[in-house]
């Protein structure tokens, strides 16, 4: 088992995703990080429903990650590129709390855009 593998959790195959990720993506079922991402988000809360570490999404045990909670973790991926993310997200996280941090402001937004495209495409539209 690698160090990834014990500190991070299993990898999820990709088959087992509702939809491909771009390479190098990979997400990891884990107890403790989703816990923490739900305690930060506000004490007594559930565990998250994914942490994005870089190019790893970390969801909890057992879970299945859906579509929506992909693209929104996706968000953070492309986030993660600026090397000072995890001191600009904390100091937004003490500043506005999680709702109302930027860079989760962000995420929801493009969550929700893709959830208007989605159910748009799947609606048929009336003459």
């Amino acid at each position: 088992m690698s160090l990834a593998d014990r500190v991070l959790g299993p990898r999820i195959p990709p088959a087992e995703l509702p939809c491909p990720l771009p390479a190098g993506i990979e997400v990891r079922r884990n107890g403790w990080i989703p816990r923490v991402g739900g305690w930060l988000m506000g004490g007594d809360r559930k565990p998250a429903g994914g942490v994005t570490l870089r190019r790893t999404i970390v969801v909890p045990e057992g879970a299945v990650p859906s579509e929506s909670l992909l693209v929104h973790e996706l968000v953070h991926v492309e986030q993660w590129r600026d090397p000072l993310f995890p001191l600009k997200y904390a100091l937004q996280w003490v500043r506005h709390g999680y709702r109302g941090n930027p860079y989760e402001v962000e995420a929801y937004r493009r969550q929700r855009e893709h959830a208007a495209r989605t159910s748009n495409a799947r609606t048929p539209r009336t003459p």
